[in-house]
């Protein structure tokens, strides 16, 4: 009688540890950005929050709107990138992420100031032509000899873009800052890409390994033909575009 008791209770506590577990995932949103600047005002707006520092990033804990949100600067580049997108995952196992920040454009029609969605992202700085192979294929049985693109989730594109003027877009990831006109030409006609920047093919690949859905959001900081000047005069406050959206969405639950 005793050992049926236990089980029984056993069993009960399992399901109230899933039930929470579900719960807590269903509710949870990762959002990363590479600089202060990019979540900074994602930051603001958080209640009951906290800190983690994990070597060299710092997870902040907090609410918004009914949301639990997993905040983090991963820092610049692809490898930081990823390696902060995948700790989010295993530790936090978010229902989806959102990906912020600023990009570059590689089009007259995008200046700086416009609020973009990357629809599609590919790596424009992944070369392995040497085996006969377009630039930006990724081996991952992914449309075979063309260059591999992550998406966006059709989800949240329409949950973040319902009543707001965004473009939606592909843009190609590179451990570069593209400067060099010749370059920006070539990216743009290789991959049809409008914008680039250094993170989101990256944290689209990594979700996409782990079957998380994501959504990147990014304002334009700087035109095709602007200077490294433009880029540093507009970061700071052009940053703050993206978030300011999503917090409105993701807070009033729009």
């Amino acid at each position: 009688m005793k050992s049926k008791f236990f089980y029984i209770l056993l069993i009960l506590i399992i399901f109230i540890v899933l039930c929470i577990v579900f719960i807590n995932k269903k509710n949870t949103v990762a959002i990363i950005g590479a600089m202060d600047a990019e979540i900074q005002d994602i930051s603001i707006n958080l209640s009951n929050t906290k800190q983690k520092q994990n070597n060299d990033f710092i997870i902040t804990t907090g609410n918004l709107g009914k949301y639990k949100i997993i905040l983090s600067k991963s820092g610049v580049g692809k490898v930081a990138a990823a390696t902060t997108t995948q700790y989010i995952i295993d530790k936090y196992k978010p229902m989806y992420i959102i990906n912020i920040g600023i990009a570059g454009s590689l089009s007259p029609n995008l200046k700086a100031g416009d609020t973009i969605i990357a629809e599609k992202m590919v790596q424009h700085d992944f070369d392995v032509t040497a085996f006969g192979n377009p630039k930006g294929y990724i081996d991952n049985g992914i449309e075979p000899n063309k260059p591999t693109f992550f998406y966006s989730d059709k989800t949240l594109i329409n949950k973040f873009s319902k009543n707001n003027p965004i473009k939606l877009i592909t843009v190609a990831t590179g451990d570069i800052f593209v400067t060099d006109t010749k370059l920006k030409q070539n990216i743009k006609k290789e991959f049809g890409a409008k914008a680039v920047d250094m993170e989101s093919a990256a944290i689209a690949q990594t979700a996409n390994k782990n079957n998380i859905p994501v959504i990147v959001i990014k304002t334009i900081s700087d035109g095709i033909n602007d200077s490294t000047n433009e880029y540093n005069k507009n970061k700071q406050t052009l940053a703050q575009n993206p978030a300011l959206a999503i917090i409105d969405i993701l807070k009033y639950n729009k």
